[in-house]
């Protein structure tokens, strides 16, 4: 029933925001026509576009300590004042996160209850949403750099045509964005935050200035970042991504033969399209012009799942497998991943397109044929 109530809310929260165009247009959470993979496609994209003009780009990928934990009530009403929402409105929400107890229990014992004074709770429908509001200013003053969001997931990047340029420029919006979640009593996780750079260049500079907090701890360098699911590589290869991906692939195959006694034809591909196939497309129109080799390594493991699904012998040629279980090619596949991500708002425009010509050439030979009759 509370799942049910918090579902309703959270629609028409999200309706508000989006009808009033609240939410910040560098955060992808929470918003119609976004996901975990729009989001991650305009990092990539602006990146991209930077190294193509020959500059250098340096990324930050933050990490914050506790983040639905450590939201203030205080504050988060004001946020939600100042986001013209009616005071019963603030009020209904104030009462939501007031009254909360937590406690531990392990093995048949319980701890003391103890009283929520800080937070939003983990795993509800408001939760999430309502940490976005919460930081829906992080980007506030930020210049000479670009901030993107998904939910908590916080990623600044800044592009200049020298790498030291792009440093000083990452540092100064770095000190900016700490202040500000200084001022929302979030904690920055330094272990976890990680700095990214992206460039051309074969000789970079030795005496660049290391990336630092308001503490003075420098952030770690490294060649790699997992983002939103994607592992990230600082040549954009996605080749790391793809070693990763078939090692999972490989379990999964691996069990599926082991077992493959005690499914049915229908079940093993249900099976494989239930649990092998949505690890195989997540993110794939991102990595779908990686290397031949790389692609190719995909193909191997899912012609392997084909066989398993038919039961048939290894020699078996790959395009025998796609006309007998109706699947086609992974390359086909991520293309019309692709083609519906980028014509997915037009499709009720074309398909009022193939409806009306249709209708006109149907119509227009029966006038030929009435007008021959007559």
């Amino acid at each position: 029933m509370v799942k049910i109530l918090e579902t309703l809310v959270s629609e028409q929260l999200k309706e508000f925001l989006f009808t009033n165009s609240i939410l910040s247009i560098n955060q992808s959470g929470f918003r119609k026509k976004h996901s975990t993979i729009t989001a991650a496609m305009k990092v990539l994209n602006d990146i991209t576009e930077a190294i193509d003009k020959q500059q250098h780009c340096v990324s930050l990928f933050i990490d914050r300590s506790k983040a639905f934990d450590t939201v203030d009530h205080a504050i988060l009403r004001q946020r939600m004042s100042n986001v013209v929402l009616s005071e019963h409105a603030v009020a209904w929400f104030a009462n939501y996160l007031s009254d909360k107890t937590q406690c531990t229990q392990f093995d048949g014992l319980m701890s003391v209850k103890l009283s929520v004074l800080n937070g939003v709770p983990q795993g509800s429908v408001l939760g999430p949403l309502l940490l976005t509001i919460y930081i829906n200013d992080l980007d506030k003053n930020v210049q000479n750099a670009q901030l993107h969001f998904y939910a908590d997931d916080t990623v600044i990047y800044c592009c200049a045509l020298s790498l030291t340029k792009a440093f000083q420029n990452m540092q100064t919006a770095f000190y900016t964005v700490q202040h500000t979640l200084c001022q929302l009593k979030l904690i920055l996780n330094t272990d976890k935050t990680k700095l990214m750079v992206f460039s051309n260049a074969r000789n970079r500079p030795l005496n660049l200035s290391p990336i630092t907090t308001c503490h003075g701890k420098e952030i770690e360098v490294v060649t790699s970042y997992k983002y939103l699911g994607i592992l990230i590589d600082d040549g954009l290869s996605f080749k790391l991504h793809i070693q990763q991906l078939t090692k999972k692939l490989k379990l999964k195959l691996g069990f599926y033969f082991r077992n493959k006694a005690c499914f049915s034809f229908e079940a093993r591909r249900r099976l494989v399209s239930a649990t092998f196939m949505p690890l195989l497309d997540y993110g794939d129109i991102l990595y779908m012009n990686a290397s031949a080799q790389c692609l190719r390594s995909i193909d191997t493991l899912y012609h392997g799942t084909l066989r398993f699904i038919l039961n048939c012998k290894t020699l078996t040629h790959h395009c025998t497998l796609y006309t007998r279980v109706g699947w086609p090619s992974l390359v086909t596949r991520r293309l019309s991943h692709w083609y519906t991500l980028f014509t997915k708002p037009y499709w009720v425009y074309y398909l009022f397109i193939c409806a009306f010509l249709l209708f006109r050439n149907v119509v227009g030979t029966l006038f030929v044929r009435w007008t021959l009759s007559c």
